[in-house]
């Protein structure tokens, strides 16, 4: 899949190494709103991303161009470029903005893309949710072909798995054919968590994806 990013061209080279060098320089005033002090300090736009936070003048040249790519890709409708030029933490917003312009096969595909590339699902469950259960038609382009392939050979019952944190992500749609990836969860980071298990029906099933190979299925 083609995911554009935010690239520099290199005539620009010199621009940004002077905007870089402008470490103090104050933020633009739609930036300034996302910055934060915690622990240490840190920059979370939808565009712009600096955490630790290290120069405004990158952010605000970061920022003035993105939004230009952002407002053309709007124009010349290149729904996939608008999406992948928003930071990872806000493509699903940037999903929502959009969704209602996209023909059917770009809605389940951009999904599919974001979801595969998604780290903070948790934080968006209720969107998940409503996206994966629209009843717009060809759902099966959420996946790949392989992908269909497999979610076409499971059983008409399924026994699938879900490593958690107690009292913390027990509640989510992501689960897995493979106890043992279930497992690799619930202890990483060292933490001692615990794993579900449940049978479904395949019709429960929204895709199955396999390229993180966590053999992972969505349930929601």
């Amino acid at each position: 899949m083609n995911k554009p990013d935010f690239a520099v061209d290199p005539k620009d080279y010199a621009k940004l190494a002077e905007a870089i060098a402008k470490q103090n320089e104050p933020l633009h005033p739609d930036l300034a709103p996302y910055y934060e002090e915690d622990s240490f300090a840190m920059l979370r736009h939808p565009l712009v991303y600096q955490v630790p936070f290290f120069s405004g003048g990158q952010a605000n040249y970061q920022y003035e161009v993105k939004k230009k790519l952002v407002a053309e890709a709007l124009e010349k409708e290149n729904y996939q470029s608008f999406i992948w030029l928003h930071e990872r933490p806000y493509r699903l917003q940037a999903f929502e903005e959009i969704q209602e312009n996209l023909n059917n096969r770009q809605y389940w595909s951009l999904l599919g893309q974001i979801w595969i590339d998604t780290e903070n699902a948790w934080a968006h469950l209720d969107l998940w949710r409503e996206f994966f259960s629209s009843d717009r038609e060809n759902r099966e382009w959420l996946m790949d072909w392989d992908e269909q392939m497999a979610y076409a050979g499971l059983p008409e019952t399924v026994t699938v798995y879900r490593g958690y944190q107690p009292g913390l992500n027990k509640d989510g749609i992501s689960w897995t054919v493979k106890r043992e990836k279930a497992e690799w969860f619930a202890t990483r980071f060292g933490k001692k968590g615990k794993v579900l298990e449940k049978k479904v029906s395949k019709r429960d099933i929204i895709a199955v994806f396999t390229g993180r190979n966590e053999y992972e299925v969505v349930i929601v």
